[in-house]
């Protein structure tokens, strides 16, 4: 075996004598013995292939004497066995469990090793340490009993699972063990092992075609923090049966019935005169009713709610449609507790509200193994998105239309034609640029969400001033990714344009999009309103053109060096912002999939259509920079950007120093956009303490000044 990876054995057979084998020489002559020889100091001794010799001379049947003339290569000492990665146990930061006996347990992924503590008295198995640690950690979870299918760990920030095509591996103390039913001893160091991340030291046929893989991973492993579990759960979203437009049925008991689809959650009324109802009579009757509505499958078990309208002409439905993929699907609660009995089944009663949900509008609160099921796993949802109540839906054929678009061609063309609103990178009406950015990348290609995400590019290249010819100085967000894009003062409302999007378009039709939303809060976003008239019947490939005066309030309508501008006056009657004071500016990346279910739409509905797919690291909307023309460096007479002397250290592991010049009030967000704390700062130095946030990327606002704090 060679160290490069090709294999030495023996010659074949020559035709001419047929056969070849081994012979051996000690110090020239043949030696009869063998491997039996006895050997001194000094002697040489070699093995020879019957093919790499000369000189034959038989003597006594088939004795040979030989020279093999090829010169002798020194073997050079063999690569060192990768060392198995640990951790000590005074490293772990998270201890799941309580008694006299300590374990721990890592687990490593493709590109990242992390640690658990586990504490237990009596006897307990690696099964027991599994389901313990899901069960107290909201972030970690897997698949499988006997068998791990998958291990799963998502805290916001960073979504891990195992590498496709492979299986999950365990030892105990640097040893294969026996997975799940291994018996756990006080100090053991329990490692499950994606084979992406290790490497073979050893490999032995077992008993067949089978082979059993010994594994090294010498990745290191990085201890758990704590989860955060001061910030509250997300809210279930509910409905006043006041609030109810469109009633069904009679009686005097009411319940609402509502369905959160992906995008959308709507909700009707149902009245009865009995004392209960099955939810499946609910649906029933609905669907009898409202033409808008229907359902597939039966009540008992209903496999897509359809609802589609004037406003709405494309249907709502499951997402992805796709019946036999049985991980997503519509989930059944009632007043916010999951059932397990199926919509024909479930009993409700007067004041119930009854809602079906599909899995993607949800946020997973909880999951636990139900063993009497034979498999499966009951998942505990909460819904936050609003909800809408249904309108009556119109008998006399008159259904309201939606708005009528513009015709195509209606807006400004391409940067330079007469009247086109485009932004130059160098205008003297920039006043500043985008400071600070949050990423959130999206996959390269939606329909593939589990695969690789967009990566070119960086913090770095979304901040600054934009660049008027390198295309390759952007960062990408991939298919519904986006850039959270932060700066040293707010933007207000001026005189026309206040800010500019820049995209590195090759050219005026070689165009990527993307929305752009605003908040004061960080919490309330609004969207501009876009428009997009291209269109939608055929793909455009990820080369397709794209006529610029067909688009308007889309990022990225304009090439490389020329920026999309928005005018905060269009969202004067918006809630929840002041566009005088504009905090946030996120950018999203238009997903240009004409397929219904991965689609994204304007103001209008129509299905914007844009290059895809483009499954390249470089995938979807490419950000070079956000520029500020008109901006609030004041609030009275107090300079409220001024507001932070300093910030440190940042990264940071626990506690984080923040200096302000005058007392003021602080809010931490995530990078979605959630509150995660507040505080009330003293003028001077004062002691944020981060031992409670998990680790990720955070925003401090305080007053009009925003700062990015990473915790470690």
């Amino acid at each position: 075996m060679l160290d490069n990876g090709d294999t030495l054995g023996l010659s074949p057979v020559d035709p001419a004598i047929g056969y070849n084998f081994w012979w051996t020489n000690l110090n020239g002559v043949s030696a009869g013995a063998g491997a039996a020889s006895t050997l001194h100091n000094g002697d040489v001794f070699k093995y020879g292939d019957m093919n790499s010799a000369t000189g034959w001379n038989y003597q006594y049947g088939y004795y040979l004497e030989e020279a093999w003339t090829k010169t002798p290569t020194p073997v050079p000492a063999p690569s060192t066995t990768p060392v198995e990665a640990t951790i000590d146990f005074a490293d772990i930061l998270y201890w799941v469990g309580t008694g006299s006996n300590e374990a721990v347990m890592a687990v490593n992924w493709a590109d990242t090793a992390l640690a658990w503590g586990y504490r237990w008295n009596g006897s307990a198995t690696v099964a027991d340490m599994m389901s313990d640690i899901a069960a107290a950690d909201p972030r970690f979870s897997y698949t499988g009993t006997g068998f791990i299918n998958d291990i799963l760990f998502n805290d916001g920030n960073v979504s891990l699972s195992g590498t496709p095509g492979n299986y999950w591996g365990s030892t105990n103390n640097g040893q294969m063990d026996g997975g799940m039913s291994q018996t756990l001893a006080d100090g053991d160091f329990e490692k499950w092992g994606d084979p992406a991340a290790g490497v073979v030291v050893d490999s032995n046929n077992y008993g067949g075609p089978v082979w059993y893989y010994t594994y090294a991973y010498p990745m290191t492993v990085y201890p758990v923090s704590v989860p955060d579990t001061s910030a509250p759960a997300p809210e279930d979203a509910s409905i006043a049966a006041s609030d109810i437009l469109f009633w069904v049925g009679q009686g005097q008991n009411e319940v609402v019935f509502a369905i959160n689809w992906a995008d959308s959650a709507l909700a009707w009324g149902y009245r009865f005169a009995t004392d209960s109802v099955l939810v499946g009579d609910i649906v029933d009757a609905v669907a009898t009713v409202d033409p808008r509505f229907s359902y597939e499958g039966s009540t008992s078990y209903i496999t897509d709610f359809l609802y589609a309208d004037s406003l709405m002409s494309d249907t709502l439905r499951l997402t992805p449609h796709n019946p036999s993929d049985y991980s997503i699907y519509f989930s059944l609660s009632v007043n916010h507790v999951a059932s397990m009995l199926g919509a024909g089944q479930h009993m409700v009663v007067n004041g119930d509200f009854v809602k079906f949900a599909d899995t993607y509008a949800a946020v997973v609160v909880d999951s636990t193994w139900v063993p009497d099921w034979g498999g499966y796993w009951d998942y505990t949802y909460v819904w936050p998105m609003t909800i809408h109540p249904v309108t009556v839906p119109d008998t006399t054929g008159q259904t309201p239309q939606p708005p009528t678009p513009p015709q195509p061609g209606s807006f400004c063309g391409a940067a330079g034609t007469p009247g086109s609103s485009a932004i130059a990178a160098d205008s003297s009406a920039i006043v500043a640029w985008a400071t600070g950015v949050v990423l959130n990348r999206g996959p390269q290609n939606i329909t593939n969400p589990s695969g690789a995400l967009a990566s070119f590019g960086g913090d770095t290249n979304a901040i600054g001033m934009a660049t008027m010819d390198n295309t390759m100085d952007a960062v990408s967000l991939g298919d519904g990714g986006n850039a959270l894009v932060t700066f040293a003062h707010p933007i207000r409302n001026g005189e026309g344009p206040d800010f500019a999007v820049f995209e590195n378009g090759f050219s005026d039709n070689s165009l990527e999009l993307a929305f752009v939303e605003v908040s004061t809060d960080g919490q309330r976003f609004v969207r501009f309103p876009a428009t997009c008239l291209t269109q939608n019947t055929t793909q455009l490939g990820n080369a397709g053109q794209t006529d610029p005066t067909n688009l308007n309030n889309l990022a990225g309508k304009y090439r490389i060096g020329y920026g999309t501008p928005f005018d905060l006056e269009e969202l004067r009657d918006s809630t929840g912002i002041n566009i005088d004071s504009i905090v946030y500016v996120r950018i999203v990346d238009v997903v240009g999939c004409i397929e219904p279910q991965y689609a994204t739409r304007d103001q209008y509905g129509n299905i914007i259509n844009d290059p895809w797919p483009t499954p390249f690291a470089s995938s979807g909307f490419d950000l070079t920079g956000v520029a500020v023309m008109h901006e609030r460096t004041s609030e009275g007479i107090a300079d409220i950007a001024a507001t932070v002397n300093a910030i440190w250290p940042n990264p940071t592991t626990n506690y984080v120093n923040v200096s302000i010049r005058k007392p003021a009030d602080a809010v931490l967000y995530d990078v979605t956009g959630r509150r995660v704390a507040a505080y009330t700062l003293s003028e001077g130095s004062n002691v944020i303490d981060l031992t409670a946030v998990q680790s990720g990327v955070y925003m401090l606002r305080v007053e009009g000044s925003v700062s990015k704090i990473v915790k470690k």
